[in-house]
């Protein structure tokens, strides 16, 4: 029923249909975003122009990605690209597709971002949204409450300092450039890859290059039918590098020895080898071609002959200078672990 009142049904209640108060969006996680209610959101609500359009923008520091109203998008001609997304709100199983992206212009504050990808969505509680996508770009943003209490700061997770491993240090002397020709692909790969090289640019794990190597991309697709973009350094760079002999623990001994605590965390470091930095040197041996252009790494990239020894090495080395003893590591998979 609409009234709450008991004896009827929704579908012949006389009373006016409530509906939710608009939502925005607090979290983006490949094809889900959950979404939170807002409250009194004045102090978070700034004037942007959006394609040149003059627009009310929510700053939602929850969101990874950022959104505009399906009505500032009707009757201009902007382009709309299909997406599968769904939106779900924070407090309720319910969801509500996305009508698509825009790669749009914004004006925020003074400062232009170019071709920022927003979801287009019904019903938002400003015109625009801005989330993550957008505001990683700046050191900080500041939000002045004017509450009465002193300055309240958040201390989130940041980047940690890493020195960068010699991931190329045992190259063969006749190790010379070479460039791979490039692999047909059907037009859904093409796609993925696409779409892939513009995460991992925002990410700042891939940038331009102009090296004379030049390895090839392939997508693979896992158990859970999930598409994976690899470089394929096989016929480049691995052929020159000699093995780093640096040992991974024994798994068997980690486990008598985590066989005496008690209490057990475990942590599986999302994209490992692309949290640690590589050499300046390094990068062109890591060029690859996607499309008609050349990238090349600025963090480890997968499928190198080496990679997992230097992972292991810059792992190891921040345990032992961190004095972490009781926190073993094994390539990208971390246990710590305590008596009480």
């Amino acid at each position: 029923m609409n009234c709450d009142k008991k004896g009827h049904y929704a579908r012949v209640c006389k009373s006016t249909l409530r509906r939710n108060k608009p939502t925005s969006a607090a979290l983006y996680s490949q094809k889900k975003v959950t979404a939170a209610s807002p409250g009194n959101l004045s102090k978070v609500i700034i004037n942007v122009r959006i394609n040149g359009h003059m627009a009310e923008a929510l700053i939602d520091t929850g969101s990874s990605e950022s959104f505009v109203n399906s009505s500032l998008v009707k009757g201009r001609k902007w382009k709309i690209h299909p997406t599968d997304n769904t939106v779900c709100m924070a407090s309720t199983s319910l969801q509500s597709r996305v009508r698509g992206y825009c790669n749009v212009e914004l004006d925020v504050k003074g400062y232009t971002h170019r071709d920022v990808r927003v979801l287009v969505l019904r019903d938002l509680c400003a015109d625009v949204i801005l989330g993550h996508n957008v505001l990683k770009q700046h050191t900080s943003v500041e939000i002045p409450f004017g509450g009465s209490k002193p300055r309240l700061i958040l201390n989130a997770l940041t980047t940690a300092e890493v020195s960068s491993p010699q991931l190329f240090a045992n190259l063969s002397p006749v190790c010379k450039p070479i460039a791979i020709k490039l692999r047909r692909h059907t037009a859904a790969d093409m796609n993925f890859i696409t779409s892939e090289i513009k995460r991992l640019l925002e990410e700042g794990i891939i940038e331009p290059s102009d090296s004379p190597w030049r390895a090839q991309v392939l997508v693979t697709t896992n158990q859970n039918h999930k598409k994976r973009m690899v470089v394929d350094y096989s016929q480049t760079v691995n052929r020159f590098t000699q093995l780093d002999a640096y040992p991974l623990p024994r798994i068997d001994e980690m486990v008598e020895r985590v066989a005496n605590y008690k209490i057990f965390s475990t942590i599986d470091l999302r994209s490992a080898y692309h949290q640690i930095p590589i050499r300046e040197e390094d990068k062109p041996y890591t060029a690859f071609q996607a499309g008609r252009r050349l990238y090349q790494f600025r963090r480890i990239p997968f499928g190198v002959t080496n990679g997992v020894a230097c992972f292991q090495r810059v792992m190891d080395d921040i345990i032992s200078d961190e004095n972490l003893k009781d926190t073993f590591v094994y390539v990208d998979n971390v246990t710590a672990v305590s008596y009480t």
